[in-house]
């Protein structure tokens, strides 16, 4: 029987084929809209999110604390059930935050990269291997979330609003709860160094 060249690029490429990220959500999840506005709270002691769909319906919310260290957040959905939380670490190196579902289960560990010439950068891990890195321009809220160099998450600040408004749209295949964790934990770490420099 005649194999062809053609075949067996096929062949190898279904084999080393990897799926890049993990099943998302089901239906039925509060985060299963592709495209999140984040409502970020002004001139509170608390740090306070609240989550919608484009159309104004409300997913739920994300409650922290500027003052309690390590900084925590609990991401609840529409019913007000915790989604997930996020504990930071103090005693790091580097700045790291855990994001765990409501049973514990870890989704993920973010860590921010410091670079001298070229600002900052933050990566999500999983199992101490890097599945998703993150990168933009932090100090204007305008990011990029890429698993295996393909883009899966956009976070755009809407600078006209009466309140910070984050757009965060998924492109890909990913939780959505890594997604609007990661964004939690960004936007904090870039308001707390900003008010210690």
């Amino acid at each position: 029987m005649a194999f062809h060249i053609e075949d067996f690029a096929g062949v190898l490429g279904a084999a080393i084929m990897v799926e890049p990220t993990p099943p998302g959500p089901n239906s039925s999840s509060p985060f299963s809209s592709k495209d999140i506005v984040m409502n970020k709270k002004l001139l509170s002691l608390r740090e306070h999110y609240d989550l919608q769909d484009r159309q104004g319906n409300y997913l739920g919310e994300a409650d922290g604390n500027f003052f309690q260290l390590p900084a925590k957040f609990t991401v609840f959905d529409r019913n007000h059930s915790e989604v997930m939380h996020l504990e930071g670490k103090i005693l790091s190196l580097r700045k790291r935050f855990n994001i765990k579902d409501s049973s514990g289960n870890e989704l993920g560990v973010i860590r921010k990269k410091l670079m001298r010439l070229f600002g900052s950068e933050y990566w999500l891990e999983r199992n101490s291997v890097e599945f998703m890195r993150i990168y933009g321009n932090f100090t204007e809220h305008d990011y990029q979330m890429a698993v295996n160099q393909v883009e899966v998450a956009r976070v755009h600040k809407t600078w006209v609003s009466i309140r910070d408004q984050f757009n965060i749209s998924i492109t890909a295949d990913i939780d959505p709860r890594v997604v609007i964790g990661s964004a939690i934990v960004i936007e904090h770490e870039e308001v707390t160094e900003r008010r210690h420099r």
